[in-house]
C-alpha cells in the first residue's frame, strides 16, 4: 500500500532531473522515500536519485508482510516502474496543486489527482525495464562548486560552437572550454569566484549533448557540484526538494585524441 501527497512543483522538478537522462525508470519505494538508479540506452550517462519521505505531505507506505522482522527490514521496499515523459506531461497540465498519489499494486495503476484533475496511470513492468546499474567505485581528486546559472549559461554558449566540452582545473583556476571549426569558448573563474574549489591540475573532454540534457535537468537548482579528474567521469551532484532530495549525474568521458 502507497499513498502520498506532496507539491507537485516539487515533484515536477524532481521528474525533469531524471528525464535529462532517461525516459523511463524504475523507482524503489522505501519506508524512507523515493529511490532510483538509471543509465541511458547508450550507456554513457547514469542518474540516481533519492527523495526523502519527509518532502511529502503525506507519506503511508506498507510493503507486504515478511517472514520476520530482520526480512522486513531489509526487504520492504516496492518497485515501480514509470514513463518519466508521460508523467512529466501530466503534472504540467496540473499547474500548481498539490498532487495525491495512490498505488494499486494489484492492477499496476497510479492514480494520482491534482485539485479537479484526476488520472489513472498505468505503470510499467519492473522486470520490462533495464537492470540497476551498479555505481562504479571513484575517487575525485578535484571538487568545484559553483553556481548553476553560471554553469548553465556557458552551456547554451558552448552549443552554438561545438560538440563536445573541457571541463578542467588549472591551479586554483576552473575552467571549461570549448571549440569549433570556427570559434572558440572559455570560461575561466578563480577560486575567489566559486563556492569551493579543490585547487589541482585535471581536465576531461565530454559529449556536449549530455552536458546540455543535465544542465536542462537542474534549471531550478541554486548551486552544483562537479566532481573532475584526468580524463575522468565526470560527477554532477545537486540537491532538489528543498534539500530533501538528491540527484546525482555521472558522464564518461570522452578520449581527446578520437
Amino acid at each position: 500500500m502507497f499513498k502520498a501527497k506532496i507539491d507537485s512543483t516539487m515533484l515536477r522538478e524532481c521528474i525533469e532531473s531524471l528525464t535529462a537522462i532517461v525516459d523511463e525508470g524504475k523507482f524503489r519505494l522505501t519506508e524512507s522515500g523515493l529511490k532510483l538508479r538509471a543509465v541511458d540506452p547508450a550507456n554513457v550517462a547514469m542518474v540516481s536519485f533519492e527523495l526523502q519521505r519527509d518532502a511529502f505531505d503525506l507519506f503511508q507506505f506498507a510493503a507486504e508482510e515478511a517472514s520476520s522482522e530482520a526480512e522486513s527490514d531489509s526487504k520492504a521496499e516496492l518497485e515501480l516502474g514509470l514513463d518519466f515523459v508521460k508523467f512529466l506531461g501530466i503534472l504540467g497540465i496540473g499547474g500548481r496543486d498539490e498532487i495525491e498519489l495512490e498505488l494499486d499494486e494489484n492492477v499496476q495503476k497510479l492514480y494520482t489527482r491534482m485539485g479537479s484533475l484526476a488520472y489513472t496511470i498505468s505503470l510499467l513492468d519492473p522486470s520490462s525495464l533495464r537492470k540497476e546499474p551498479k555505481v562504479p567505485e571513484l575517487e575525485f581528486p578535484v571538487q568545484v562548486i559553483l553556481e548553476t546559472e553560471v554553469f548553465r549559461r556557458t552551456i547554451r554558449a558552448a552549443e552554438k560552437i561545438g560538440d563536445h566540452i573541457v571541463l578542467g582545473v588549472d591551479g586554483e583556476m576552473f575552467y571549461m572550454e570549448t571549440e569549433g571549426e570556427m570559434d572558440k569558448l572559455r570560461l575561466g573563474l578563480r577560486k575567489d569566484q566559486l563556492i569551493l574549489l579543490t585547487p589541482g591540475t585535471v581536465h576531461s573532454l565530454y559529449s556536449l549533448d549530455f552536458i546540455v540534457a543535465m544542465s536542462k535537468g537542474m534549471s531550478h537548482v541554486e548551486n552544483i557540484t562537479l566532481n573532475l579528474g584526468k580524463d575522468y567521469p565526470l560527477r554532477l551532484d545537486f540537491e532538489v526538494a528543498e534539500g530533501k532530495g538528491k540527484v546525482s549525474y555521472l558522464l564518461a568521458p570522452r578520449i581527446e585524441n578520437e
